[in-house]
C-alpha cells in the first residue's frame, strides 16, 4: 500500500504498480514515409481538430468532461493542511475564471505571494492526472491498434524509446501502450516520492526538483502527441476534440510560462501549439 503526499494529492492514479525512476528518456527519428498520416494530421491541426471551436469549451468544463469520462481510476485524496487548501483553492478559483470568458494564459501564472515550486509542484499533480485522465479514455483502442501502437510514436518522424535506469538501463523499444503504463507508473512515483515532492509543513524542495519536473512535462507531452497522432479519430468520435484542444492548450501555456520543456521536444505538435499563440 502506498501513502501519498497530502500536499500534492488533489487526485491520483492507482492504476499501475510503482517502481523506483530515473530521469532520462531516448528519442530518436524515424525515416518511415507516412505521407497519408501526416496530411491527415495536417487538417487536424488546421481546424478538424476543434481549435474553431475550442474557446466555446472553458478549462473547467473540459476538466470536468475528462473527470466524467476518464477510465482512470482515482484516489480520493486525503485532508490537506490550510496552506495545501488554499494552493488547492486557488487552482480550483482559475479553472472557474475562464467559465466567464477568462483568459486562459492568465491561469498558469504565479499568483502573488505564492511560492513557485510549490506552484509548480501543485499544477503538476493537476496535469498528470489530467493526461492520466484523458489516456484512459482511448487506452483500449491504444491497445487494439497492433499496427500504429506497436512503436511509441508521434507521427512518422518521433519514435520515443523507453529508460528507467532500473529495469531499463538503456533505452528500448516498446508498443505504445507498455509505454504509457510505464510513464503514468513512473510520473507516479515521482509524486509520491516525499524526497522530490516534500510533504512536512515548511520542508524544502530538493536542488534538483526543477530538473525533475521538467523532464515529466517532457514525458507527459509525448502522451499528448500520441494520441494526436494515432487516436484523434477515437476523440472525435466521443465529441471530445474541443475539450482535447482546451487541456493540452492548458498545459502547453503552462510549460511556456515556467520554461518546463525545450521547443524540440514540442515538434510533433508546433503547427498545434502555434495556434495557440495567434492573437484572436
Amino acid at each position: 500500500v502506498c501513502t501519498y503526499s497530502n500536499r500534492y494529492l488533489l487526485s491520483f492514479h492507482m492504476n499501475h504498480a510503482l517502481f523506483l525512476p530515473s530521469a532520462l528518456v531516448g528519442k530518436k527519428k524515424v525515416s518511415r514515409s507516412e505521407p497519408a498520416r501526416e496530411n491527415d494530421l495536417k487538417k487536424k491541426q488546421g481546424g478538424v481538430d476543434g481549435t474553431k471551436n475550442e474557446n466555446k469549451t472553458t478549462a473547467a468544463g473540459a476538466y470536468m468532461f475528462w473527470e466524467k469520462n476518464g477510465k482512470a481510476t482515482m484516489k480520493k485524496p486525503p485532508k490537506l493542511s490550510k496552506k495545501q487548501e488554499q494552493v488547492n483553492e486557488t487552482i480550483k478559483a482559475t479553472m472557474k475564471a475562464t467559465l466567464g470568458g477568462g483568459d486562459l494564459k492568465e491561469t498558469v501564472k504565479l499568483p502573488d505571494g505564492e511560492d513557485k515550486k510549490e506552484w509548480i509542484a501543485v499544477n503538476t499533480v493537476h496535469f498528470y492526472n489530467a493526461a492520466s485522465m484523458i489516456y484512459g479514455t482511448v487506452s483500449e483502442d491504444c491497445l487494439e491498434c497492433k499496427e500504429s501502437c506497436k512503436i511509441m510514436s508521434a507521427g512518422a518522424k518521433y519514435e520515443y524509446l523507453w529508460q528507467d535506469g532500473v529495469q531499463y538501463k538503456k533505452p528500448t523499444k516498446m508498443s505504445a501502450p507498455e509505454y504509457i503504463d510505464k510513464l503514468l507508473t513512473w510520473a507516479g512515483e515521482q509524486i509520491a516520492d516525499p524526497a522530490l515532492f516534500p510533504v512536512e509543513p515548511g520542508a524544502r524542495f530538493p536542488h534538483g526538483f526543477m530538473k525533475q519536473v521538467k523532464v515529466m512535462y517532457k514525458r507527459m507531452f509525448r502522451v499528448y502527441a500520441h494520441i494526436y497522432h494515432v487516436h484523434f479519430d477515437k476523440i472525435k468520435s466521443l465529441g471530445a476534440n474541443a475539450h482535447l484542444n482546451t487541456c493540452f492548450k492548458h498545459f502547453i501555456f503552462f510549460i511556456k510560462e515556467f520554461n518546463l520543456v525545450k521547443d524540440s521536444d514540442l515538434e510533433p505538435l508546433q503547427k498545434l501549439i502555434d495556434k495557440f499563440f495567434i492573437p484572436e
